[in-house]
């Protein structure tokens, strides 16, 4: 089986990893919006500021 979990914020990724533990041998894709090296997000913000 394959599943997309559509954000990769807070509840994206949490469910990702319970839906891995409890089928194994499934196959997850996170898909998100925002490019790998955004710093906002999870209501934290990274500034050089």
């Amino acid at each position: 089986m394959k599943v997309d979990v559509i954000g990769g914020g807070p509840a994206g990724l949490y469910f990702a990893i319970l839906a891995k533990k409890a089928w194994p041998q499934t196959e997850i894709t996170v898909l998100e919006r925002n490019r790998p090296d955004d710093t906002f997000g999870f209501g934290v913000v990274f500034s050089d500021e």
